[in-house]
């Protein structure tokens, strides 16, 4: 009898065990499972991504990622009229590496509620080098303080944007443009990556007036694209350096509007550096600008 009751004791306390054992597993489980799930789209993102790149299918952005990129701009926007940002859209990595087909998209968008947001469009296509293309695209955010009530200093505003490839494959990228309202001036951030055979500079001129910009550089390093909006509009002489016997331009000036954003195009002479410069960031930017 005895025995029995111990028997039993042991029973319920094996089960007592268990239970408590399946309620720890069961929060463990409840706990990782968003960031198991988060995982596995990573690994499936970055799997799809190496297949995409054996079939020469490169769906790329100067602003969006896979990972969904969050890109700041502060300072650069009074917070009262309109703000616009270039989203700039790759079908290459480099000049070795290119889809020879159009990549046709899509992009969708949402703001947050002290903005009103729009695009230019929000469908295209990257002309591949099938058709004789240049493997570049590029569409522009519009930004506006709601209800025509300027934002304040310091006040934070966000557009967020996916972009999705329909064809010849699908693909999606994403991130969120963050705006921080700050004191009205003339900025520049200069976006790259590795491996890009060019990178961009985007001239912010926040103030209400137009202003003439010079941008400084070593032609051995970068070399200006002369298509550029911002070399046709130069209005001043330009300052030259003589590389075996060739005369490179390295230092022009050329007006920027008020209110507006200007998107000026550098090649690099060694591809694989990545020259990304945000104002206020450390070190020496690869081109300078002074106005």
């Amino acid at each position: 009898m005895r025995d029995r009751k111990i028997n039993r004791k042991k029973r319920r306390n094996r089960a007592k065990a268990n239970l408590i054992l399946c309620l720890i597993l069961f929060i463990i489980v409840i706990y990782i499972t968003p960031k198991f799930f988060s995982f596995a789209r990573y690994v499936y993102n970055v799997a799809y991504e190496h297949y995409l790149t054996a079939k020469d299918f490169y769906f790329i952005s100067d602003k969006l990622s896979l990972s969904h990129t969050e890109y700041e701009v502060t300072n650069n926007w009074s917070g009262a009229e309109t703000y616009q940002v270039i989203v700039n859209m790759s079908s290459k990595r480099n000049d070795l590496a290119v889809t020879e087909a159009d990549i046709s998209y899509s992009v969708t968008y949402t703001c947050s509620n002290n903005i009103t947001c729009t695009l230019d469009k929000t469908t295209s296509t990257i002309v591949g080098t099938g058709n004789n293309g240049v493997n570049e695209d590029a569409f522009t955010v519009n930004i506006n303080p709601a209800n025509g009530t300027a934002l304040s200093d310091g006040e934070m505003a966000w557009v967020d944007i996916t972009a999705t490839s329909t064809s010849p494959y699908t693909q999606t990228i994403s991130g969120k443009l963050i705006f921080e309202v700050g004191t009205a001036d003339i900025s520049y951030e200069i976006i790259d990556e590795e491996n890009s055979p060019y990178f961009t500079l985007n001239i912010i001129n926040s103030t209400n007036v137009d202003s003439n910009v010079t941008l400084s550089y070593n032609p051995q390093v970068v070399l200006l694209d002369m298509t550029s909006r911002f070399y046709l509009n130069a209005q001043t002489t330009f300052n030259t350096q003589t590389i075996n016997n060739y005369s490179y331009i390295n230092n022009i000036t050329s007006p920027v509007s008020a209110l507006s954003t200007t998107s000026v195009k550098f090649y690099k002479i060694n591809s694989a550096n990545n020259y990304s410069y945000l104002a206020g960031s450390s070190g020496t930017p690869v081109v300078t600008l002074t106005y």
